[in-house]
């Protein structure tokens, strides 16, 4: 038995937010803002000579196994971005930010013209900023537009966080929370629940937050001063990924291979052990040796908790406004459920030996108790209850059933659905989704745990022989709607970064969407953009004026 680098994530290099970027013998991606997930063509061969239906690790191959391996690190990708609460509100801010600026865009248009990009015109008007003028008008676009991007760089990576406080345009790191939960739910209601049965209307949120600032609490208001974790949602994200994998080679394995095994590979370095390392240290455990040990089984179900905040969504902001960030940040919430461990809940360290369901609960209702927070499993059967027969969003998931989307606001309605999906199934099986590599190999291995893995497979991916994007195909779904779904979530999916290059990026469009399709030439690429701007905006991208120019 040996570990082939060819077939596993083991040397990736991190190349920007969102983008979790393969080298070439790192053999896979998954692109947060393209919802795309990508593998290889060796990995794509391997994993098409496995046969249908429930494998054994051991009828499979090793090397086959390895192939799966680097697949389910992937989709955990997808599953972070989708089945959790801060994966949903990082993954809504890229629509959510040309939703918020959509009305303010059109009218820019009509006094204005239509000019590139609003930064620079923003910069270039002369007097005071008003309500009623031009500059009020662009300076409000510059900033909501920036918030969103705050949002995520703030919670990504201490590095990306560096780079965004320095901004002179930056403002607060709550006052970048509390626009990014707010428009979120705002979008999120105007897609499904426009009465409010079930979301919190943000407008509740002003005057608390309006308070905090006045009074100057930290984190609240201009010129703060601004703490930083350590960790941001980059490291806890490929550290449960990578571990979850290792589990489940170790699984395949008989429980063969170690921690050190997957360190000499070169599997376990940099950002994938780095939340591990953080959490050892916090904890003040012993690093132990085996990849299956409870220790490991803890730092999974920690990172399950951390992405998983309840304030501000699905619940109200609870337990009260001055502790919003540090309850929706993912870093300061692994360093705090992390230190709870060590301080409150030691006997968690040893608790999970079986994977089961009664372990998940157990754990995780003990750590949400001393954090005053909501557990996972309560979310999800808070989501789960409003898609009950019904209930306010039950026609969202009959949607999602049968694949047929209405239009209005349809990657919202896609994901927010797919959220929805997630939660249901993680109510009933939530020790699956937090140790998927324990119950992917070896004797737990189940028809129940294909067809979950398989339901919750991500939406979008390549091809063996394609480096184009194309729908995957699921049984039981209209193949023409998931078609005409797919046209129609990347047609918008193009006029989003084609706004964020109109309000910030000087110059000409750009149009490098040849991960789209490789055999599009780039005239029918720009034009599919073109036609999709054209009919949201009513202006030719061509049109534009360049200020820089």
């Amino acid at each position: 038995m040996r570990l082939q680098p060819d077939l596993l994530p083991s040397l990736r290099s991190y190349t920007h937010e969102g983008k979790y970027a393969a080298t070439l013998r790192g053999h896979g991606l998954y692109d947060a803002f393209r919802f795309v997930l990508r593998l290889s063509p060796e990995v794509h061969r391997k994993i098409a000579e496995l046969p249908g239906g429930i494998v054994k690790s051991r009828e499979a191959g090793f090397e086959r196994t390895q192939a799966f391996s680097t697949f389910l690190h992937e989709t955990i990708h997808w599953w972070q971005h989708i089945g959790s609460t801060y994966g949903l509100m990082i993954s809504l801010t890229y629509p959510t930010q040309a939703h918020a600026n959509y009305t303010h865009l059109k009218e820019l248009l009509q006094r204005n013209g239509f000019q590139k990009s609003v930064r620079e015109l923003s910069f270039s008007l002369p007097g005071p900023s008003t309500i009623d003028n031009l500059s009020g008008l662009t300076n409000r676009i510059v900033n909501n537009h920036f918030d969103f991007g705050a949002f995520r760089a703030l919670t990504h990576s201490v590095d990306s966080a560096k780079a965004v406080i320095h901004d002179p345009m930056f403002e607060s790191i709550g006052h970048a929370h509390e626009i990014a939960y707010g428009n979120n739910v705002l979008v999120l209601a105007a897609t499904a629940d426009p009465d409010f049965k079930v979301l919190q209307h943000p407008r509740e949120w002003e005057e608390p937050f309006r308070a905090l600032s006045d009074e100057k609490e930290t984190g609240f208001y201009f010129g703060s001063p601004v703490a930083l974790w350590g960790i941001g949602a980059r490291e806890i994200f490929e550290g449960q990924a990578c571990f979850a994998q290792m589990q489940y080679l170790s699984f395949a394995s008989g429980g063969n291979l170690e921690l050190d095994d997957f360190k000499a590979m070169g599997m376990l370095h940099g950002v994938y052990e780095a939340a591990f390392e953080l959490f050892l240290q916090t904890t003040q455990l012993d690093r132990p040796a085996s990849v299956i040990h409870p220790i490991v089984g803890l730092f999974l179900l920690v990172c399950d908790m951390a992405i998983n905040p309840g304030s501000g969504f699905p619940y109200p902001i609870w337990p009260h406004y001055r502790s919003f960030i540090t309850d929706t940040d993912p870093g300061a919430r692994f360093l705090m459920l992390a230190t709870l461990v060590r301080l409150k809940c030691p006997a968690t360290a040893t608790a999970i030996q079986n994977y089961s369901r009664e372990e998940y609960v157990a754990v995780t209702e003990e750590l949400s108790l001393h954090a005053l927070n909501a557990s996972p499993l309560a979310i999800a059967a808070t989501c789960s209850d409003w898609v009950k027969e019904g209930a306010p969003l039950h026609g969202l998931m009959e949607e999602h059933r049968s694949f047929n989307f209405e239009p209005r606001n349809m990657p919202v309605r896609l994901l927010f659905s797919h959220f929805l999906a997630f939660m249901q199934d993680k109510r009933k099986t939530p020790e699956f989704f937090c140790w998927p590599g324990a119950w992917m190999a070896g004797d737990r291995v189940s028809e129940q745990s294909a067809e979950l893995f398989d339901r919750h497979g991500a939406l979008f991916v390549d091809k063996k022989d394609d480096d184009g994007i194309f729908p995957r195909l699921v049984s039981g779904r209209d193949e023409s709607l998931v078609q005409q779904v797919f046209e129609s979530f990347y047609a918008i999916n193009l006029t989003y970064d084609m706004t964020d290059q109109w309000i910030r990026r000087p110059g000409p469009f750009t149009y490098n969407y040849r991960w789209l399709s490789q055999n599009g030439s780039h005239e029918d690429i720009k034009g599919f953009a073109d036609r999709h701007f054209e009919m949201i905006y009513g202006v030719k991208p061509d049109s534009v004026v360049n200020l820089s120019m």
